[in-house]
């Protein structure tokens, strides 16, 4: 009987045992097992930072206040007014071509208002409209002058705005003012003039071409005018306001061989 009894005993304890030790390798395995879990994940990405790039700042224009002309216009001699406009142009000051014929219309001898003139041309925001200074000129001698000046004008200031597009209704404006001109000569040098600081359609070009007498000067003109075209590619409307075409040829294989 007792030694059923120490038998009993000795079985309880081997399955206390047992028992234990699978507690401990259950308990021992956890980590391991959540351990792994973390390793699968995925890295995580690093945060992205908002970066704002700077935009460069918008150059600011240095436009010549009405105040400025008003002042220049009060003035009683020429000389004044030629120290106030080489002042305003030195440090930069802008213009429109009203504010300069304005300012043109205040001296009163031809030889200064040239002189004015010709300073305030690269100062110039809108330069296709500045064949209307010619307007308050005495002499045509004077107007040959500006004419000359302009056509010869290097645009190659950084400082300086670039050529401008001409609209429709200062187009129509145009015309007018060529066909005004009595002999194909003047009329061609204030074309060209007007084309020197202005971007033009091929339609636009047409229009200024129509006006001339003879097909060798309208040739001139066209040849001189499709550098300042903004659509080549339809040149041949303005080619076709030829009369010849023997010109029409020559004028296209011209444009041809443009580099």
């Amino acid at each position: 009987m007792k030694r059923i009894m120490m038998i009993s005993i000795a079985v309880a304890v081997l399955l206390l045992c047992g028992e234990s030790v699978q507690a401990q390798s259950r308990v021992s395995q956890r980590p391991r097992t959540e351990r792994r879990v973390r390793d699968e994940r995925p890295p995580r990405e690093p945060r992205r930072q908002n970066i704002r790039i700077a935009e460069p700042p918008k150059p600011v224009l240095k436009m010549v206040d009405a105040d400025a002309i008003h002042a220049i216009e009060r003035e009683s001699f020429d000389h004044n007014r030629l120290k106030m406009t080489q002042m305003i142009i030195s440090t930069g000051g802008l213009m429109t071509t009203s504010q300069i014929i304005a300012i043109s219309k205040a001296f009163d001898f031809d030889n200064n208002r040239v002189q004015f003139l010709t300073m305030a041309y690269p100062n110039c925001i809108d330069k296709a409209l500045f064949y209307k200074v010619l307007g308050t000129i005495d002499f045509n001698s004077s107007k040959e002058k500006i004419i000359d000046y302009v056509i010869n004008f290097k645009h190659d200031n950084p400082d300086r705005r670039p050529p401008v597009n001409i609209s429709n209704a200062e187009m129509n404006e145009i015309v007018k003012v060529l066909k005004n001109e009595s002999f194909d000569s003047t009329r061609k040098k204030l074309a060209g003039m007007i084309i020197s600081g202005s971007i033009l359609t091929s339609r636009q070009i047409a229009s200024m071409a129509k006006t001339f007498d003879f097909d060798t000067n309208r040739y001139d003109f066209l040849l001189l005018a499709s550098h300042n075209c903004s659509d080549l590619h339809n040149y041949v409307i303005a080619a076709n306001t030829l009369d010849f075409e023997s010109n029409k040829r020559r004028l296209m294989d011209d444009i041809t061989r443009k580099p």
